[in-house]
């Protein structure tokens, strides 16, 4: 993730210099100044996003997160489930045995898996190809952690392959950046770069944290939600409980950066491969702890201009 974002900013300098030393070196004039007069650009773009792994954290299951498995093991009710479940699985744990988790099992390196992004945004180009941009990005993030459960009973854990547990972490996350933006129009006719630079206001929904054993053909024979929907009580079966849409998660902010090629095709529309990261500070609290995390995305926009509009 370092060397991505170092070697974006050395082609950003690269992209600078070049553009400063042709437009101190010679006039560059163009006769179609569509790409840096005043006016709309409205864009549409995807890509690929990767999610910062301090607060993947939040869902190896730690008992000092919001949400761990001390929430199933600590419930008499949930942990004989579970215990069943694994006696089915693992012939060679019984009923008779003690099934909990160790802190120090967990998964303390966790990562979230490549996702998927989309971007919508609108550009107003107020003078010299300076802008001022509102854009919306979002990605739906999952992340993926096993743990060992711990067996203590008659027969020796180390003769035996430990029950695995399967934890299963699904977040959406919306970005919204406000932006300043400048185009280096003079560096070629054909190929313009840019950079955005901004504010960030983002909003993160746990959509699914989940503990699965899985059999030897991967398939669930047991899942169990690690997040509460009875609003703190104990849970109980065959009793009529209230339920609670509990959100997980919540808005935070940060910072924002964006450096591209602006590809004109005609006229009215351009595709822009972009670099993008932030800096953020998300609803989630691994361990207690607020923490600034990098995330970081590649993206292709396609812009249209307003010329585009008022010509039809």
């Amino acid at each position: 993730m370092k060397k991505i974002a170092i070697i974006a900013i050395t082609l950003l300098y690269a992209l600078v210099a070049v553009a400063q030393r042709e437009e101190v070196g010679q006039a560059v004039t163009f006769h179609d100044t569509t790409w840096y007069d005043r006016g709309f650009d409205f864009y549409i773009g995807a890509g690929m996003f990767w999610g910062g792994k301090k607060t993947a954290l939040y869902y190896n299951g730690s008992a000092y997160n919001e949400c761990g498995l001390d929430y199933l093991f600590d419930n008499e009710y949930r942990r004989k489930e579970i215990q069943e479940a694994v006696v089915k699985l693992y012939p060679h744990v019984s009923m008779n045995d003690q099934i909990g988790f160790k802190e120090s099992d967990l998964n303390m390196n966790p990562t979230y898996n490549l996702a998927v992004s989309i971007n919508l945004g609108v550009r107003y180009k107020i003078r010299d190809n300076w802008g001022i941009s509102l854009s919306y990005n979002f990605a739906r993030l999952k992340t993926v952690n096993k743990v060992l459960l711990d067996v203590k009973g008659q027969v020796p854990s180390n003769t035996y392959r430990l029950p695995e547990m399967t934890l299963l972490g699904v977040e959406d996350r919306s970005m919204i950046d406000l932006s300043m933006s400048y185009l280096f129009s003079g560096v070629h006719r054909i190929v313009k770069p840019f950079i955005e630079v901004g504010a960030q206001f983002n909003y993160v929904r746990v959509k699914k944290f989940d503990a699965v054993l899985l059999d030897e053909h991967n398939s669930p024979q047991l899942t169990m939600t690690l997040l509460d929907p009875y609003g703190g009580e104990n849970y109980v079966p065959g009793v009529n409980m209230q339920t609670y849409d509990v959100i997980y998660g919540g808005p935070g902010y940060g910072g924002s950066f964006a450096a591209g090629l602006k590809i004109v095709i005609n006229p009215y529309v351009s595709l822009d491969p972009t670099f993008y990261g932030c800096m953020s500070q998300l609803h989630l609290y691994p361990y207690g702890e607020k923490m600034m995390t990098f995330n970081y995305g590649v993206m292709l926009r396609l812009v249209v201009n307003d010329f585009f509009f008022r010509n039809r």
